[in-house]
């Protein structure tokens, strides 16, 4: 496997996921997510709780939870929450809102102290809580320039943010933006051209074009309490190379059918050149007519071949139906002059 295919993503649809993030109970998304220890099936914990109160196997699997005490087995799972919280858009900013206006509307439940101790539980979200971010949120992000290393697999040190560093500027976006927009802002910005390239760095990890300011939250646990750190690179790409062209992608004239067909009407005219030759080769005085027809011979298949070379394709059936008899035509006049000369030294010879 390629280190391209290693690091490449895949988008999947939240309908996919939805059997694994609902709660068979209540048919909607798990909230403050409980799983039963014994078989790892979880549910929402208010749904939990309140079947339990009348059942002791799990409702989907049957399976024995607690002879006499099944609460014993149950434990929250914050990690499958986090993981639904973050994948649900909204849903968590709806659930702390509905807690809140809950305890507005029932003061007597606070009276009575029946509050959650958990700022979560209340609705209240406080810093270092849990960390859920959507894409209309809005982030700040540190963006500066880090050199090539000159040594591979050496470190930089990383970069230190001051915030109250009046001098530093930052960069306001929401958490939509993808490190390919980061990287179309710095070529525009310095109207790079396109033999250089831009990388975005965090830390010393490159990071995929694809890549939302949401998911590099997420994945480096950044908090609000300081500037998200960025680093980026210019470099040149690496040139382009030619693809060569296949020989079987270009015409082949030599094997089309008319090429065929060319070679053996040259073939039959060389033949016949040479049948003429055996038949006078033993004439001494008839050399200059047996020249001049092979002159005319190579020069009709000359014009031929340059006609054919120019272009194959429309002069090829032409030339092949009239170069042919103008040779055939040359050949029968050398023949009848060559005849008569034979004829003429024969009645010489009978006269003396």
């Amino acid at each position: 496997m390629s280190f391209k295919e290693m690091h490449s993503t895949t988008k999947v649809k939240l309908a996919d996921l939805n059997p694994h993030l609902q709660c068979v109970l209540c048919g909607g998304y798990f909230i403050d997510a409980t799983t039963i220890t014994e078989c790892l099936h979880s549910f929402c914990r208010v749904c939990i709780v309140k079947y339990l109160t009348t059942h002791k196997y799990c409702p989907v699997c049957d399976v024995l939870i607690h002879k006499t005490r099944p609460m014993l087995n149950i434990r929250p799972d914050q990690t499958l929450q986090d993981i639904v919280y973050k994948l649900v858009p909204g849903l968590f900013n709806n659930e702390m809102k509905r807690r809140r206006e809950f305890y507005a509307q029932n003061p007597e439940a606070v009276a009575k102290g029946l509050v959650p101790a958990s700022s979560e539980g209340r609705g209240e979200v406080q810093e270092g809580g849990r960390l859920i971010f959507t894409p209309e949120d809005i982030f700040s992000l540190s963006v500066e320039y880090s050199p090539l290393d000159p040594f591979p697999g050496t470190h930089q040190p990383e970069p230190v943010i001051n915030p109250q560093n009046s001098h530093r500027r930052y960069l306001r976006c929401s958490g939509a933006v993808t490190v390919a927009h980061l990287k179309k802002l710095l070529q525009s910005k310095y109207e790079l051209p396109s033999m250089y390239k831009v990388e975005i760095l965090y830390k010393h990890n490159y990071l995929a074009d694809e890549y939302t300011i949401v998911d590099l939250a997420y994945i480096y646990s950044w908090r609000r309490n300081e500037p998200l750190a960025l680093l980026y690179r210019i470099c040149q790409n690496p040139p382009k190379k030619e693809k060569a062209i296949p020989l079987t992608s270009l015409p082949n004239v030599q094997n089309s059918p008319k090429s065929i067909s060319r070679q053996n009407s040259s073939d039959n005219i060389l033949g016949e050149t040479a049948s003429t030759n055996g038949d006078i080769s033993a004439q001494s005085d008839s050399g200059v007519s047996e020249s001049g027809s092979m002159m005319q011979a190579l020069e009709s298949m000359g014009d031929l071949e340059d006609s054919l070379s120019k272009n194959p394709q429309a002069n090829l059936n032409q030339s092949l139906k009239l170069e042919p008899q103008k040779i055939s035509k040359s050949y029968e006049e050398s023949e009848y002059k060559v005849e008569k000369e034979n004829k003429m030294k024969l009645s010489r010879v009978e006269v003396s």
